[in-house]
C-alpha cells in the first residue's frame, strides 16, 4: 500500500480537477472488468493445480459455503498473485484517482456479492447475461478439489470458452429438469 500511490503516479495516475467525464470513466471501468476477468481466470485456474491448491489456495476454500468476508480470506501469496489482475488495467491506462477508486469499490462489491451465498433481486446476474454471481461461484466452492471449474471472477465467458463450467451447466440442467418434472 505504501508504494502503490507513487507507483500509480509514475504510471500516469491523475488527481487534478476537473473529474473525468463519464464517457472516459465508463469505458475504462468496462476495460478493467474484461481484462481483470481474463487475467484472474488464468491465475485462479493455476491456483487450482495440485501443488498451489494444497499450499496456497486451499486457505480460501476452507469455507465450502462462502459468505461475504471470505472473498478476501486467502493466503498472502494469493492476494498478491490475484491482486495483480485487479491493478493491471489501471496500471496500463493511468486513470484519474476517481476512476481508480470507483473501480476498486466495484471490484470489492462484486467479489463480496459473488461470495455472499445469496442471489439478490438486484444482483447483476439478473440483468447481465454473462455475469456469474453468487450461484456460479458457490458451485466453485462446493467442490473442494483442484478441478472444480468456474474459475472466472465476474463474467462466465472464459469458463464457457474453455469448458471449465461443464459441471455447473450439467447441475443447472438437472435442476431445471427436476423442477419441470415436479410441475407435471
Amino acid at each position: 500500500m505504501i508504494v502503490s500511490y507513487p507507483t500509480f503516479k509514475y504510471m500516469g495516475l491523475k488527481t487534478s480537477l476537473p473529474l473525468p467525464p463519464w464517457s472516459v470513466v465508463l469505458p475504462q471501468i468496462l476495460f478493467y472488468f474484461i481484462l481483470e476477468d481474463f487475467v484472474f481466470y488464468w491465475g485462479h485456474r493455476v491456483l487450482h493445480t495440485k501443488w498451489l491448491y494444497k499450499h496456497v489456495h486451499c486457505i480460501h476454500h476452507e469455507y465450502a459455503t462462502p459468505f461475504g468476508l471470505t472473498s478476501e480470506y486467502a493466503h498472502p501469496a494469493e492476494i498478491l498473485f490475484l491482486g495483480f489482475a485487479t491493478i493491471l488495467g489501471p496500471a496500463l491506462t493511468g486513470p484519474h484517482l476517481f476512476t481508480l477508486w470507483l473501480w476498486m469499490i466495484l471490484r470489492v462489491l462484486e467479489t463480496v456479492e459473488a461470495h455472499s451465498g445469496y442471489h439478490f433481486p438486484w444482483s447483476p446476474s439478473n440483468f447481465l447475461p454473462l455475469y456469474g454471481g453468487a450461484d456460479f461461484h458457490d458451485y466453485h466452492h462446493r467442490l473442494l478439489y483442484t478441478k472444480s471449474g468456474n474459475y472466472a471472477s465476474t463474467f462466465v465467458y472464459m469458463d464457457w470458452l474453455f469448458g471449465t463450467d461443464q459441471g455447473y451447466r450439467r447441475l443447472k440442467a438437472l435442476e431445471k429438469e427436476r423442477k419441470e418434472s415436479e410441475q407435471n
